[in-house]
């Protein structure tokens, strides 16, 4: 179990860690944003993190948040940025030379508040050692944390501080219910200095189900609350229920011919806002967004009775031909860092191979990269890829089947949405295996 884990069990999603992949992602952009920016004597703390990717991601460091570069200047500060008003301070960060008054491209929340209200700055201390302000820099957050109710759009903020920074959901959030849609969300620095509100998913409107969308991210705690545990159930009595009367099921957000965006999940509401913006960009119009919830209920209040759903995943004949190794004789199979480690380059080497058309090398690789204790969704995803190429769906099967058991026992949760997209793609290997063997 993760030390995360062993800490906290199970804490509500905005707090999860993030999976091994972005961890190390994350922390290599950190660091090279920083070398870069002190080169310029504009040091940057603020994560480079792609907000449509990773939405409302948030890391935790149980030691300073700052990455030194090796600096050996003594000329060092830590600053804050304040709404003069209310004295509120929103940002901590630390530089050389003009970095307290310069532009913080990443520090995007920050610069939006200094657009918004007349702010102002101050020194916690100068003359400073880059350990020095690294190290300073993060008391001082620690000390709003805890001793202040002031929200900070700082990306990465320390551990072990008695309250999140501004990025946890508002607390006038309603929490989850048993077959009740969520709302969609705010955090708390959207919602007190932007005054926005959650707002409820759209009204169901049936000619609006002729060709939807479903949206299959941030599928996380909501789904043992929502669904009891089974999103399954509601996912594929929804999906057969729109065939029977007749609705197509597109897999492109933004298609010309998209009717609604269903929501298995939840979803904030800058995030509807950015997603509409761009239906209107690309198709002209706005999409109307429901949740499967609702639209489950809608079907279900209109129609006299489920119909029943084919059993598409029961398969007597798979008979996959492999070298891979089996579960038990996986290396670093309890040690995910250390399987991380040694078995992702065999992976991205793989994925290389994989791209350029050397489909046999690449699944050597990915072995690999498995026998090592690689188990990111990334190396599942190039496996199945690379399998479709082949037309070997028997292999794409079990190797789907691996990857929803390994999903489903791993001690950093289970990614619902990872499980919700391979499942789909087993379903969709299931029918090509059976069309080209003649099968009905």
């Amino acid at each position: 179990m993760s030390f995360l884990n062993k800490l906290f069990g199970n804490k509500k999603q905005e707090n999860q860690p993030v999976n091994q992949d972005e961890k190390k992602e994350l922390l290599e952009q950190r660091k090279g944003d920083e070398l870069a920016d002190d080169t310029n004597e504009s040091a940057e703390l603020e994560s480079a993190i792609n907000l449509e990717s990773l939405g409302d991601l948030i890391t935790f460091s149980s030691g300073p948040v700052g990455v030194t570069t090796g600096s050996t200047a003594t000329d060092f500060y830590v600053y804050e940025w304040f709404i003069k008003e209310t004295g509120e301070i929103f940002y901590v960060g630390k530089g050389r030379g003009n970095r307290y008054k310069a532009h913080h491209e990443r520090a995007y929340e920050a610069e939006k508040i200094r657009g918004m209200y007349d702010t102002d700055v101050r020194f916690v201390k100068k003359g400073l050692t880059e350990e020095e302000a690294v190290e300073l820099e993060s008391q001082e957050m620690t000390r709003i944390l805890n001793e202040t109710n002031d929200r900070l759009t700082n990306r990465m903020i320390p551990f072990f501080t008695k309250r999140g920074n501004g990025y946890d959901r508002s607390s006038n959030t309603p929490s989850f219910q048993f077959e009740t849609a969520p709302t969609l969300y705010v955090n708390e620095i959207e919602e007190h200095y932007y005054n926005l509100k959650p707002q409820l998913f759209d009204e169901v409107i049936l000619e609006s189900l002729k060709a939807p969308v479903f949206m299959n991210w941030n599928v996380d705690d909501q789904v043992n609350t929502i669904y009891g545990g089974n999103v399954e159930k509601y996912l594929s009595e929804t999906k057969s229920l729109l065939l029977k009367n007749g609705s197509k099921v597109l897999k492109s957000q933004y298609a010309k011919s998209t009717t609604a965006w269903i929501y298995i999940g939840d979803e904030s509401v800058t995030k509807y806002d950015l997603f509409q913006k761009n239906a209107l960009d690309r198709i002209g119009r706005k999409i109307p967004t429901y949740h499967l919830i609702d639209v489950w209920r809608f079907l279900k209040d209109n129609t006299d009775e489920f119909p029943t759903v084919s059993p598409i995943n029961e398969l007597t004949n798979l008979n996959p031909t492999h070298n891979r190794v089996p579960l038990e004789g996986i290396k670093n199979l309890y040690d995910v860092s250390k399987g991380f480690d040694e078995g992702m380059p065999y992976w991205q080497e793989g994925d290389k191979e994989r791209k350029k058309g050397n489909l046999e090398r690449a699944i050597e690789l990915f072995d690999l990269a498995r026998y090592n204790g690689y188990e990111a969704p990334a190396l599942y995803k190039s496996y199945t890829m690379a399998f479709r190429k082949l037309k070997d769906y028997d292999n794409e099967i079990a190797i789907i089947d691996e990857a929803i058991e390994r999903s489903q026992t791993t001690d950093g949760g289970v990614n619902e949405s990872f499980i919700l997209e391979i499942k789909e793609r087993r379903e969709k290997a299931i029918l090509l295996k059976k069309k080209k063997e003649g099968i009905n």
